[in-house]
């Protein structure tokens, strides 16, 4: 039989369509084959056919319309359609329903992708798509509502979008554009917030020379999703936008289709032992909340891909972190391609971290797996060593798909592999099973959380949309609060699904309220995600235990294996190995820039964990190291990109424990700010809450360089404010008034540029009281900069002036150059060309003298005005070029951004248009990484 889902409810037998009379006949039969090969309870029926007000008669009715539609069915149907206590279970073979046939065109197109065979995934999508017939089940309108039905017509749907997807792709990459334009205008206006329809209507305009449409569809889009979701296009937009940008008008050719992979070996006829099933059939049911993961199903798809080509593979390892869906993962993966393996499919949870110690011992799971393959009990051997080899005998040849779930180590697993080729192992672990990759040619696949847009098909997968629709914003921080971890995404979803008439956003603020990972508990230990993490922990040598506690002391995301030393009063080489530890168990994860994170529900735990086990002080003293380590090296790094910054007065060498990291120039020390950005900032933030004053607000002035000259300037307001007010309850006059002085110099940049005002007006009367006329000549620099940006030219000219006497009477020659170059610029803007072309050279000579790199670019920058407000278009052009490598070599995004700018202005002056819009691509790239307002006047320039 077959049965059509994809569109109205269809089913045809061996002699042709069947007539299904009755809507309540027909939304029983949708509900069956919705949840084919699962038992629907009776009671759940009912709620389907009748809601909540049941007829006194429901339950014969219910059997009156089981007994019709077995009827409708045909006898191949009626035997199909069984009573299976609580309620009805509907046998549908795979292959039987028009989505099965979707999703296998889908997985064929998924695998052509990853060869980039785009005819393939072509014609693979545009049958898929031939499938449809309207909506899914379009018949039964009421299945769309509720929990129990709406996702997955949902998921349905979703493939539907995907083949659209990919088929427009696969018309762009070979260069079909005849009426894909139209097209594409038609699919975003029916879905708006789908970025992959846009993206590709950008592309498709931009390749049919119609760049000006392109660029609007990107401003509609942006304004659509900062309207509605309050979100930025996601990165493959903007890499079609710079593509636009930088006018690259070819697509790449398409790669010519891959060999058919050779078809792997099965030795036909080998005979099977007496009373052996020859079908084993043991996976798990898949969840029907089963969301996302699209990476690694598709990395899953490959491996076996390759194992088709390459006459098998070694055991697939999936591993994560406990409660991040592994076993949901491969058991939905293993049930997608149980067709590749018509031999059979054998599951076996091994219990290697159940809570209560009663792992299944390798001789045990072989008594099980042997037992699955039809060996009577009293047939399979005594020692081990005879039952693993009897198991590799007897799936040698075949193709069976062996689950091994839980496993906690290499050494349960090693025992329960075949020798076969032709058979595929998959292990789910905690562990990362090192030595299965290493040894056995293990191919790993791990898991992290779900993405956030994951996550929230996930939630409402199990709340139901209309719930979502009601309450898009709980939504969403019911995913932040349960870290987009499955598991305490399933407690979330089971909580609205027990109290239906609880709001959502009424059911986030239970979850905000409650402490740690008091929200996410479950009604036994499976669903509990604090005791599901805590049989990780548990498993961990004393020292890795006590790392793992002290990581909640460092802010995140990621920590090194330097920061974890010093952390933790550790040799870097014992910090790492214990870092390893934590990795192998799946308590951190290693990034590809070398730093160990945990998500926020893990990082919960090991806050409860330090506030149980470890003591207060000894908390408080790793911050101590913590920040101190960070301290010492920021200065190191501020010193090495400005060498003039006065430096912090720190001790000569930090505390027991503390070993800062040794950065060589000024490339190492741009890297390790922007490595350690985050945590610095917060760093700042948690020394001044928890009274370590001095360090805070030193921290925070060594910050100050970084910070400025990348254009973090929210960042920077952040650690000065913090920095401000420890260095007033210290009541230290200098301190006050840097601090002062530096959140001027990040306010001045944001929407509180009025503030920004006030505090250089305390600053001033500060350093003034305290005498510093080096302090004093800063401000006035600082305050020439912010009369600039109100376009008050006079007014930021006579600052500079006070300030260049002010260094003159100092004798500092780095910041009497600073103040020329600006008093040069300033004379450029009112129209002095003469006098400003000699100050802003004499501060060129003194700042090459200096080695002054920073500096000197500003100064190219301001040559370069000169130069243009006299019309020498060439001689500016090349001052703004060496100005912008400059800037760009010590990492001063915002004015390298500037310079390109400037550069793009003369160039266009100078007839040479192409020149312009490079140059201001470059420059409106920069602004718009760094959230800039002045990106927008760029984008304009670029309209031209």
């Amino acid at each position: 039989m077959r049965f059509g889902l994809l569109g109205p409810l269809t089913a045809q037998d061996a002699a042709g369509p069947l007539v299904i009379g009755g809507t309540k006949v027909r939304i029983l039969l949708g509900i069956l084959l919705l949840k084919r090969g699962q038992v629907v309870s009776s009671d759940e029926l009912k709620a389907a056919l009748w809601g909540t007000d049941l007829p006194a008669t429901a339950s014969s009715s219910l059997h009156n319309h089981v007994t019709r539609l077995r009827r409708t069915l045909g006898p191949e149907g009626a035997v199909r359609l069984r009573s299976v206590p609580p309620g009805y279970v509907l046998d549908v073979d795979r292959g039987a329903l028009d989505s099965d046939r979707h999703e296998e065109l889908l997985g064929t197109a998924r695998t052509a992708r990853l060869r980039e065979d785009w005819e393939t995934v072509r014609e693979a999508c545009a049958t898929a798509l031939g499938l449809w017939r309207g909506s899914p089940l379009a018949d039964l309108p009421a299945l769309g509502h509720g929990v129990p039905y709406g996702p997955g017509l949902q998921a349905l749907d979703e493939a539907r979008l995907v083949a659209l997807e990919w088929r427009c792709e696969a018309d762009l990459r070979l260069g079909r554009y005849d009426g894909l334009a139209a097209e594409l205008y038609a699919l975003t206006e029916q879905h708006p917030l789908r970025e992959g329809f846009h993206r590709h209507l950008m592309v498709a305009l931009h390749r049919t020379d119609r760049q000006a449409e392109a660029l609007a569809v990107f401003h509609r889009l942006r304004r659509i999703l900062a309207d509605e979701l309050g979100v930025s296009p996601g990165r493959a937009v903007q890499e079609a936008l710079a593509d636009i940008l930088r006018g690259d008008d070819e697509p790449a050719p398409p790669k010519p289709p891959a060999p058919a992979p050779a078809p792997v070996p099965v030795a036909p006829g080998k005979p099977v032992p007496d009373g052996a099933a020859a079908a084993p059939a043991q996976l798990p049911p898949v969840s029907r909340y089963f969301s996302g993961r699209r990476a690694e199903l598709a990395r899953l798809d490959a491996l076996l891909e390759e194992a088709r080509g390459h006459a098998g593979t070694g055991p697939i390892v999936v591993s994560g972190p406990g409660g991040v869906g592994k076993t949901t993962l491969a058991v939905h993966w293993a049930h997608r391609v149980r067709a590749d393996f018509p031999d059979g499919q054998l599951h076996l949870n091994l219990r290697g971290f159940a809570p209560d110690g009663s792992a299944v011992t390798p001789d045990s799971a072989l008594r099980s797996l042997l037992e699955g393959l039809g060996v009577p009990r009293a047939r399979v051997p005594a020692a081990q060593e005879a039952r693993t080899a009897l198991y590799r005998t007897l799936t040698d040849g075949r193709r069976y798909l062996i689950l091994l779930d839980n496993a906690r180590d290499a050494a349960h697993v090693r025992p329960l592999l075949t020798g076969s080729a032709t058979s595929l192992t998959v292990v789910t672990s905690r562990d990362q099973l090192l030595g299965l990759v290493a040894v056995e040619d293990a191919q790993p696949v791990a898991l992290d959380v779900l993405s956030p847009e994951e996550a929230r098909e996930l939630l409402t997968a199990r709340v139901g949309h209309a719930r979502v629709t009601a309450d898009p914003h709980a939504v969403d921080e019911a995913v932040e609060l349960a870290a987009r971890l499955p598991l305490a995404l399933a407690v979330v979803g089971a909580r609205a699904a027990v109290t239906p008439t609880l709001s959502l956003t009424r059911l986030v603020e239970r979850l905000r309220r409650a402490r740690g990972l008091d929200a996410f508990t479950g009604s036994d230990a499976w669903s509990d995600v604090r005791a599901v993490l805590s049989w990780s922990y548990e498993t961990l040598s004393t020292d890795a235990a006590r790392l793992f506690r002290l990581l909640a002391v460092h802010p995140g995301p990621g920590i090194t294996v330097p920061v974890a030393g010093s952390l933790s009063a550790l040799p870097a080489p014992r910090a790492h190995a214990l870092l390893t530890e934590l990795a192998e168990a799946n308590l951190v994860t290693e990034g590809a820039d070398g730093r160990y994170a945990f998500h926020d529900l893990l990082r919960s735990y090991a806050v409860e964990l330090g506030e149980e086990v470890d003591s207060g002080p000894s908390r408080r003293t790793a911050l101590r190291r913590l920040t101190e380590h960070y301290l010492h090296t920021a200065q190191r790094g501020a010193l090495l990109m400005d060498p003039q910054l006065p430096p912090a007065d720190l001790p000569p060498k930090a505390g027991r424990g503390v070993d800062p990291e040794r950065l060589a120039d000024i490339g190492e020390a741009r890297e390790w700010f922007t490595g350690e950005h985050a945590a610095l900032v917060q760093t700042v933030v948690r020394a001044g809450a928890s009274g370590l004053d001095l360090a805070c607000w030193q921290l925070a002035y060594v910050l100050k360089t970084y910070l400025s000259w990348g254009g973090h300037w929210a960042d920077g307001a952040t650690v000065q404010t913090a920095a401000l007010a420890a260095a007033e309850r210290r009541d230290d006059p200098t301190a006050r008034a840097r601090a002062h002085r530096s959140l001027a110099a990040a306010l001045r940049w944001t929407a509180r540029d009025p503030e920004a005002g006030t505090h250089l007006r305390r600053a001033l009367d500060l350093f003034t009281a305290e005498g510093d006329l080096l302090g004093q000549a800063d401000v006035h620099l600082d305050l020439a900069g912010r009369y600039e940006r109100q376009e008050r030219p006079e007014e930021a000219l006579r600052h500079n002036a006070l300030a260049l006497g002010l260094f003159r009477e100092r004798g500092d020659r780095s910041g009497e150059a600073k103040a020329l170059n600006n008093v040069g610029y300033f004379q450029a803007l009112l129209g002095n060309h003469a006098e400003a072309l000699a100050m802003c050279d004499a501060a060129r000579l003194v700042f090459e003298e200096l080695g002054d790199r920073r500096s000197l670019a500003l100064t190219w920058d301001s040559l370069g005005v000169v130069h243009h407000e006299t019309g020498d278009l060439e001689r500016a052009a090349h001052c703004f070029r060496i100005s912008a490598e400059g800037l760009r070599e010590v990492g001063a995004a915002f004015h390298e951004a500037v310079s390109l700018d400037h550069l793009g202005d003369v160039e266009w002056a100078a007839g040479r248009p192409e020149g312009a819009r490079e140059a201001w691509r470059q420059a409106w790239e920069l602004l718009d990484a760094l959230r800039h307002d002045d990106a927008e006047a760029v984008l304009l320039k670029l309209g031209r």
